[in-house]
């Protein structure tokens, strides 16, 4: 029987409180201020009784505006104490995760969730095993889902604890499972992308949504127009950083957390604007040559590999979120 309680998410959730208020100081004049306190107020992790179901920690809100990049790069000071160097006792072990997730359109193939798909490829890349349960209703949800999380997913649960809301899961996966290089030239470059990242996907889902830009021939659509701005500053981004060959960290070799969220969407973009648009559309290879490149390079890895859907599932996907 596990006999461990409340030792390791009071441990995580320290870090995080204390990664959280040092971001709320430091960007107390930026327009996340209310997300990063809403952050530091709604983590707090619950005790575990013996034998009991994991409980972990409760979010207030699933969009709590605290990046990946954010959580992890803070959280260095108190990595450096040891925690990450202990494999029994408080600290997490490898093993015992199973990522429970959206269902596809026959309700136990993995659906198109772009969050899980983030998710995946950082258990991919940072080698650890793990197991995925599809859930296509409440129904094939555990009742500890339910009951401590609204149902809510993706969700990792590692062995007796559990995680909701995507950037808290891959803080946690890389505070505990720690890789890549740390040093202040490596986290200024993330910084950068994180900034050129910053508003990405909403542009991508209010694009793929709007049904009057689909066979729209002008360029100015405002859903339109905000995705080009977006590209844009991934492809200015990429093409300071290094160019075609490079990653968001500006080299070839490092492929982190900001990779793993951003690939996933860029992939959802391509098949949407291949399924669902017509004329006017953004043409990826051309316009954005180094955004379509490190697309392109990073679908052949073998995280993306191991963890893709067809396009089939996300036309699936986009075509019930437009009705």
């Amino acid at each position: 029987m596990i006999t461990r309680t409340r030792t390791t998410s009071t441990l995580f959730a320290a870090a995080i409180k204390a990664t959280a208020l040092c971001w709320a100081v430091l960007c107390s004049s930026s327009s996340h201020d209310s997300h990063s306190m809403a952050f530091v107020q709604s983590f707090s992790p619950t005790p575990l009784a013996n034998g009991a179901e994991p409980r972990g920690t409760t979010i207030a809100s699933s969009n709590s505006g605290l990046s990946s990049k954010t959580a992890l790069s803070m959280a260095g000071g108190v990595r450096r104490r040891g925690l990450e160097q202990r494999r029994e006792g408080a600290t997490p072990t490898e093993g015992g995760m199973t990522l429970y997730l959206k269902a596809a359109e026959d309700g136990t193939s993995v659906g198109d969730c772009p969050f899980a798909h983030y998710i995946r490829m950082i258990l991919e890349e940072k080698n650890l095993p793990y197991t995925v349960q599809p859930c296509a209703s409440n129904d094939d949800k555990p009742g500890w889902l339910l009951e401590y999380y609204e149902g809510k997913m993706p969700c990792l649960r590692h062995k007796k604890e559990a995680y909701v809301e995507s950037n808290v899961i891959a803080a946690y996966l890389d505070y505990f499972f720690p890789s890549g290089e740390s040093d202040a030239d490596h986290k200024a470059a993330l910084k950068d992308a994180e900034d050129a990242m910053d508003g990405f996907f909403p542009a991508v889902a209010g694009y793929l949504k709007d049904k009057e830009s689909d066979a729209e021939a002008e360029l100015s659509c405002e859903p339109l127009a905000a995705l080009r701005e977006k590209l844009g500053a991934l492809e200015e981004h990429l093409g300071n950083a290094g160019g075609e060959d490079c990653n968001l960290d500006g080299t070839s070799t490092s492929f982190g957390i900001l990779d793993c969220r951003l690939v996933p969407q860029l992939y959802h973009l391509k098949v949407g604007i291949d399924t669902f648009k017509e004329h006017g559309k953004p043409d990826l290879e051309s316009e954005f040559p180094t955004v379509h490149a490190y697309l392109s390079r990073s679908m052949t890895r073998e995280s993306f590999v191991n963890t893709m859907y067809p396009p089939e599932t996300i036309e699936w996907g986009w075509t019930n979120a437009r009705q």
